[in-house]
């Protein structure tokens, strides 16, 4: 573990708790989104950010009045905790070296490339006691939360995940970059272990694939469609549940819930009843900071666990597989 100050449990025993110092690493578009939530967070002290471009970090820095770093050693010795947001491909290397000096960790997703990464990671944070937290933001949406207590038991969910070209996470593909969210969903609204999975995706700017669509069936019956565009000319994120006398429909852009049960009328004829739900912008990358901070000063186990995405890592990979292996036979 590296040398550096006292450390925060020393801190917060005495008289004056002192905040979380925090640093991000990567000051990339969502690097920069977190800079700006711990730098207005009062339990949070945004110590440094990190950027293998030392002009983009300094622009970071400069927006949120702290300071920029080049190596990683140096900026572990001054933390408690760091929020990983950069490419991908470096997550494992860097999450690692964090937990391994006894530093808390907030990863973005996807948590890693692959799942022996996401494993090891998920063991060293078992090992040095370290909090590793992902960023899936919608565990933190109110309008997610209330679909999980409105469903029961779901027998056909199709979910649309749909946005224009960025240029924005191509360093992975549109399912580890977008579907993992409604996956994500998916799996907790149904409960059940997968038993099939069928994709299809190509690569349209990318290197990776940049459109996908899957189906999955659940062991309890349950079929899932699932798809995933950063190709596209609009911007739609929905999801409709379908379950015994209910229908529910999703609207994450919109920020919408619409709830469809059948009734009876007064003569004693089925009908359908409606209540629609509208809800407040959320922030959730707020939400997920704030979180983040809070399970570093109370040691409690964080919304969004290593572990309670390991599963969900493992059906993105699956996917990715399958629609590789239907390219393949398509050449």
């Amino acid at each position: 573990m590296l040398e550096g100050s006292r450390t925060l449990s020393e801190r917060q025993s005495s008289p004056d708790a002192a905040p979380v110092r925090v640093a991000v690493v990567g000051c990339g578009y969502f690097g920069n989104l977190h800079a700006q939530k711990y730098a207005a967070l009062e339990s949070a002290d945004l110590v440094a950010v990190l950027d293998t471009n030392s002009s983009r970090a300094e622009k970071t820095a400069a927006e949120h009045n702290t300071k920029a770093v080049t190596d990683l050693d140096e900026l572990l010795v001054q933390v408690d905790a760091v929020s990983i947001v950069s490419p991908t491909t470096t997550h494992h290397s860097i999450a690692k070296r964090c937990l391994e000096a006894g530093r808390d960790v907030l990863v973005e997703k996807p948590i890693c490339e692959t799942l022996e990464e996401a494993d090891d990671l998920i063991a060293a944070a078992k090992e040095s006691g370290r909090i590793l937290q992902v960023g899936h933001l919608e565990r933190f949406s109110p309008l997610i939360k209330d679909v999980n207590t409105l469903v029961e038991r779901p027998a056909y969910i199709e979910s649309h995940r749909i946005s224009q070209y960025r240029g924005r996470g191509t360093d992975t593909t549109v399912i580890l970059d977008m579907m993992v969210h409604d996956i994500d969903n998916i799996m907790m609204l149904v409960g059940c272990p997968i038993e099939r999975i069928d994709a299809v995706g190509v690569p349209v700017i990318s290197e990776a694939e940049d459109i996908a669509n899957a189906r999955i069936q659940f062991r309890n019956g349950c079929v899932a469609t699932v798809t995933a565009s950063r190709v596209s000319w609009k911007i739609q994120r929905t999801m409709r549940v379908f379950q015994h006398n209910a229908y529910v429909v999703a609207d994450m852009v919109k920020n919408k819930l619409i709830v469809m049960n059948r009734t009876k009328s007064c003569n004693g004829t089925p009908t359908v009843g409606a209540e629609q739900r509208q809800y407040d912008q959320a922030d959730l990358i707020m939400m997920e900071c704030a979180d983040f901070v809070d399970c570093v000063r109370t040691r409690r186990k964080p919304v969004v666990s290593g572990e309670s995405v390991r599963d969900v890592m493992a059906a993105a990979l699956s996917i990715t597989e399958q629609l590789r292996k239907w390219r393949r036979e398509l050449d």
